[in-house]
């Protein structure tokens, strides 16, 4: 904000006394001012960290050159593409099914070959909120599982990466359990957060009934499946 301030005064105020600067000597402020932002080696350093960002950064800084002098046409690509990455993000969260590994850990059951949790059990957990952007992904995941097994009869989701749910989620989650429901499929939730747990109990979406099952850590849910010795 100080600098922008500073800005307005020269523009406002200093213009008519740098009208007499050749503009050589401006265009040198201007690339001393920049050429430390020029760092190819960050672009390295990117795409081995992650492939999109450094895509975005190359696209942006190459959008910027071309349109020079009008700069913003850079900006502007910058920012729809981080925007875009980050809601595709948003829009596909990481939903895995669980099992149990050798070092007491839950994993990626496919990725890690582990044995499921308990038999006619679809273990899952979604790192992401549960908000309009993933709660349709999260509904598809647990309805494509279930048509496609339909031995299931218990579902359990580790909720301890779920930090928030809004309204979208809540009416997703309670569509969820009233589907399960129908179809005599027991939900199970283990380690849900305090306040996602207030948020869906005062929408009656976490209201107690024989096919909800509520454990408070995940030792106390492998427990239950009989994963682990008391």
């Amino acid at each position: 904000m100080i600098a922008t301030g500073f800005v307005l005064l020269v523009l406002l105020f200093l213009t008519p006394a740098l009208s007499h600067v050749p503009s050589a000597v401006l265009a040198a402020v201007v690339i001393a001012a920049v050429s430390g932002l020029f760092r190819p080696r960050i672009l390295r350093e990117l795409w081995r960290v992650d492939r999109v960002e450094a895509t975005t950064a190359a696209v942006t800084f190459a959008v910027t050159l071309l349109s020079a002098p009008r700069i913003y046409w850079g900006v502007l690509t910058g920012v729809v593409l981080g925007l875009a990455h980050f809601l595709y993000l948003r829009l596909h969260p990481r939903i895995i099914e669980v099992g149990l590994h050798a070092d007491g850990s839950l994993r990626d059951r496919h990725l890690w070959k582990l044995p499921p949790l308990a038999s006619q059990l679809y273990a899952l957990r979604m790192d992401a909120e549960l908000d309009f952007a993933s709660a349709s992904a999260f509904e598809r995941a647990v309805v494509e599982h279930i048509a496609a097994h339909p031995d299931v009869r218990h579902v359990c989701l580790f909720a301890q990466p779920i930090n928030r749910v809004d309204a979208t989620g809540v009416e997703v989650f309670a569509q969820l359990r009233k589907l399960l429901a129908e179809r005599g499929i027991t939900l199970h939730i283990s380690g849900i957060k305090l306040p996602v747990e207030r948020v869906l109990e005062s929408a009656g979406a976490l209201s107690p009934g024989p096919l909800l099952k509520m454990y408070r850590t995940d030792v106390e849910a492998l427990l239950a499946f009989g994963r682990l010795s008391a």
